[in-house]
């Protein structure tokens, strides 16, 4: 039932190294959407074929939890799984996606709150789709960023690129982040998956970064989706951050046995180096924000996965 084109689909989301967490989501959906638009009779149960696709999706990001949530939208209490009802959850997707970030935005203004009046320096790493728009939503703010440019694929100079269009920005390389920590008010980090210990999986460097502001007396706020807790890490199973081709950091044939290159495109930060969390749920404490987030996101659908 899921065809070649879906499988290329499929390939092609776990090859992109470059879109943010809510342009992979859309990709997921539309992998989705193909499957249902080629099912004609819109009461067959199409439970297996379904289940087939989500356990795809899951292994294609394994450490990525927005992806895992998508589909936990569509699958969790169910009770007949056709193309008529999943169609139905597709209508109303867009409409929980937007009050999501309507209410992220309501957050981050709400966190700005307490510096306005003042220039605020925000040191950055990569790219985030989430901050980004947080950020361009705030016309009336004066900043000045420093964005890491994070290797080794260099989002952080997209961030730069499209930030300097408003505001002063400065491109540092992620070597140099002690050098200007000091310049700077505080941390903003994008997630790309919130662990049950509160620790969050965002771009590599990010960890050290934080550690940096910690030891400057910089506070370091993670900004998210509620969506990007991780149910594998809810239940206890390991996330995994996959070395990435070694030719991105070395292009030399290797030829020497006692050379290994790695390539890491992700870290773990521990929630210990975190100030808080600013999401739908609003800006919290580790503790608060995880006494909060199993309560909203549907947790017991994951269970057949693991």
């Amino acid at each position: 039932m899921i065809t070649k084109p879906i499988y290329r689909m499929i390939r092609d989301l776990h090859l992109d190294k470059t879109s943010g967490a809510s342009e992979l989501i859309d990709i997921a959906l539309d992998i989705l959407k193909i499957l249902l638009d080629s099912i004609k009779d819109p009461q067959m149960d199409i439970k297996d074929v379904i289940l087939e696709l989500s356990r795809e999706l899951l292994n294609v990001r394994p450490s990525m939890a927005p992806i895992i949530n998508t589909i936990g939208y569509f699958l969790h209490d169910l009770e007949s799984y056709t193309k008529k009802d999943l169609l139905e959850r597709f209508t109303e997707f867009p409409q929980w996606r937007e009050r999501s970030k309507t209410a992220l935005l309501s957050s981050f203004r709400s966190f700005l709150d307490n510096y306005r009046g003042k220039r605020l320096n925000i040191m950055l790493i990569s790219y985030s789709t989430t901050i980004i728009k947080c950020l361009k939503e705030e016309k009336t703010s004066d900043f000045t960023f420093y964005v890491l440019e994070a290797r080794p694929l260099l989002e952080g100079r997209r961030t730069a690129e499209i930030l300097s269009s408003d505001y002063e920005t400065h491109l540092i390389t992620d070597s140099s982040m002690g050098k200007f920590i000091k310049s700077v008010d505080i941390v903003l980090l994008g997630i790309d998956s919130i662990l049950r210990d509160g620790s969050i999986v965002n771009k590599i460097g990010s960890h050290p970064l934080a550690c940096i502001a910690a030891n400057n007396n910089k506070k370091v706020f993670a900004v998210g989706d509620s969506y990007k807790y991780n149910l594998k890490s809810h239940y206890g199973k390991e996330i995994i951050v996959e070395d990435k081709p070694i030719y991105e950091v070395y292009s030399k044939k290797i030829k020497k046995q006692l050379l290994h290159v790695h390539n890491y495109y992700f870290d773990i930060t521990p929630s210990k180096y975190l100030s808080g969390i600013i999401s739908d749920l609003g800006t919290l404490t580790i503790p608060e924000f995880l006494g909060k987030v199993v309560k909203v996101i549907p947790l017991n659908w994951f269970k057949s996965f693991l």
